[in-house]
């Protein structure tokens, strides 16, 4: 039978536990849509996690006491907020409702030059 982890002369007289955790990841995304479904199709499609990353190397290994063998990811529950319409105030860009606390932390984009200012 071929073990999931290495054997070596050293592991003798030491007991092999299988530890299982369970870990909780909440991701949060601002979403430019027309409404909540189409935001939920984008999010799909174009956001939330990239799942070809979730492996065994997201895992700390040190193969004298410890191999992983198994790395998964469930589909999460979501919820969508509405955050504010996208509109033009003078010459510029603005979300007309945005929650305060983060108004003050918000990147401005810089079109022109692509990146932010």
């Amino acid at each position: 039978m071929k073990l999931p982890f290495s054997l070596w002369s050293d592991d003798i007289g030491k007991n092999v536990y299988k530890v299982t955790q369970t870990y909780t990841l909440t991701v949060e995304q601002y979403v430019k849509a027309h409404d909540k479904d189409e935001a939920f199709d984008i999010i799909l499609n174009k956001g939330g996690i990239n799942h070809d990353k979730i492996d065994k190397f997201l895992t700390n290994e040190d193969f004298e006491f410890c191999e992983t063998t198994y790395v998964d990811v469930d589909s999460p529950e979501t919820d969508i907020q509405y955050q504010g319409a996208i509109v033009k105030e003078d010459e510029d860009v603005k979300c007309d409702f945005f929650e305060p606390e983060f108004k003050d932390t918000i990147i401005p984009f810089n079109k022109k030059f692509g990146r932010h200012v």
